[in-house]
C-alpha cells in the first residue's frame, strides 16, 4: 500500500474526530449565541420602552415649564401689585395721622373761640351799624364779622372732612391690601405646587434614564459578544468543513492585486458604514479577504481600515501605526483563520493574541 494513502488513512479517523468535537463545542456556542440573541432582543424592546417613557417625561416636563413661568410672571406681577399697595397704605397711614393732627388743632381752635364767645359774645349786625361812627368804620367792622362767621364755618368743615377721610381711606387701604395678599399667596402657592411636581417627575425620568444607560451598556457588551460569537461560529463552521474533506481547503489563485469590488454576496469581505478602504494598499487588503472569504465560506466584516492619526488614537491605536499608513484592517470573522491558511492568500496577522487576532495586514 502507497505510503501517502497509508497516510491518509491515519489521518482520516483524526480528522472525523476533530469534526465532532468541533460540531459538539459549535452546538454549545450556538446554544449560547441563541439564547444571548433572545436577551438582545429583550433588553431592545426594554430600551425602546424606556426610551417613550423618557420621552413622555420630557413632555410632560415641558409642559410643567410653561406653566412654571407663567406662575413666575403673575408671581412677580403680585408681589409688585402688592408692594405698591403697601407703600400707598403706608403712604395713607402717615397721611392720617396728619390729619388726626389736624383734627386735633382745629378742635382746640374751634374750643377756643367757642370760649371766647361765651365770655365775649361776637359783634352783631346791629351792634356794628349803631356803634359806628362813619361810614368806612361799618364796612371794617362788616367785614370782621364776616371773616369771624367763615373762619368758624371752615373749622367745622374741616374737622367734618378730616373724620370721613380717615374712616374711608381705612376701609379702602384694607380692602385692597387684602385682596392683594390673598391674589400673591394663591399665585405663590399654585407655583410652589407646580415645581414640586416637576422636580418629581425629573426624578421619574433620571430613574428611568440610569436604567436605559444600564440596559444600553449591557446591551452593547452583549452585541460585541454576539459578533464574537458569530463569527466564531462562522470559522468553525469552516472548520468542521474543511477538516470533514480530509483538511484540504479551496485553493488561492495566487495573491489579489486588484481592489475590491463590493458585491451583495453571502461570503465575502464586506465593508461597515463609515469605514474607509480607499487609502493605499487597503483596497487589495479588502479584495484579498473578499477572496478568503469566499473560499472558506466565512462572512468578513472590515470594520477599520484607513484611520486619521487623531482617528487612531482616539479609538486606542497610535499615531503612526498601520492604519494611518493604509495598510492594515481589521476584520471580525478572520479570527478563526489559521496562520498558513492566510499565507496562502497573501496575508498575515503580525499580532499575536486574542485581542489583535482580527488585525491583518499583507504578508
Amino acid at each position: 500500500m502507497p505510503v501517502i494513502r497509508r497516510i491518509a488513512l491515519v489521518l482520516l479517523p483524526v480528522a472525523v474526530f476533530f469534526a465532532a468535537l468541533v460540531t459538539t463545542s459549535s452546538a454549545d456556542l450556538n446554544g449560547r449565541y441563541q439564547t444571548g440573541q433572545q436577551r438582545a432582543n429583550q433588553l431592545r424592546s426594554t430600551i425602546h420602552d424606556e426610551t417613550g417613557r423618557i420621552d413622555d417625561y420630557e413632555g410632560t416636563i415641558g409642559q410643567l415649564e410653561s406653566r412654571l413661568s407663567a406662575l413666575e410672571k403673575s408671581a412677580a406681577i403680585q408681589q409688585q401689585l402688592l408692594a405698591s399697595v403697601n407703600q400707598q397704605l403706608g403712604t395713607a397711614r402717615r397721611r392720617l395721622v396728619q390729619l388726626r393732627a389736624q383734627y386735633a388743632r382745629d378742635l382746640a381752635v374751634l374750643g377756643t373761640e367757642l370760649r371766647a364767645a361765651y365770655e365775649t359774645p361776637p359783634p352783631t349786625l346791629v351792634g356794628v351799624v349803631v356803634s359806628a361812627s362813619g361810614f368806612t368804620e361799618l364796612l371794617n367792622g362788616l367785614s370782621d364779622l364776616t371773616a369771624i362767621e367763615r373762619r368758624n364755618t371752615r373749622a367745622a368743615e374741616s374737622v367734618k372732612a378730616a373724620r370721613e377721610a380717615v374712616k374711608a381711606q381705612t376701609i379702602k387701604l384694607a380692602q385692597v391690601q387684602a385682596r392683594r395678599r390673598r391674589s400673591t399667596a394663591a399665585v405663590l402657592s399654585e407655583r410652589d405646587a407646580v415645581a414640586t411636581l416637576k422636580e418629581s417627575i425629573v426624578a421619574k425620568e433620571l430613574k428611568v434614564a440610569r436604567e436605559r444607560d444600564h440596559d444600553t451598556s449591557q446591551l452593547k457588551a452583549l452585541q460585541k459578544t454576539l459578533l464574537h460569537e458569530e463569527h466564531v461560529l462562522d470559522a468553525r463552521a469552516a472548520a468542521a468543513g474543511t477538516l470533514s474533506s480530509g483538511g484540504a481547503v479551496a485553493p488561492a489563485s495566487g495573491c489579489v492585486n486588484t481592489p475590491f469590488v463590493p458585491h451583495g454576496g453571502e461570503f465575502g469581505f464586506f465593508q461597515a458604514p463609515g469605514t474607509n478602504y480607499s487609502v493605499n494598499e487597503e483596497p487589495i487588503i479588502a479584495a484579498r479577504l473578499d477572496a478568503l472569504g469566499r473560499a472558506l465560506n466565512l462572512h468578513l466584516i472590515g470594520i477599520s481600515g484607513y484611520r486619521t492619526p487623531a482617528h487612531s488614537v482616539a479609538v486606542g491605536g497610535f499615531a503612526d501605526d498601520p492604519h494611518t499608513r493604509g495598510e492594515a484592517s481589521d476584520t471580525p470573522g478572520v479570527e478563526g483563520v489559521p496562520e498558513a491558511t492566510l499565507e496562502q492568500f497573501c496575508l498575515t496577522r503580525p499580532f499575536p493574541g486574542p485581542a489583535e487576532a482580527d488585525h491583518i495586514q499583507e504578508s
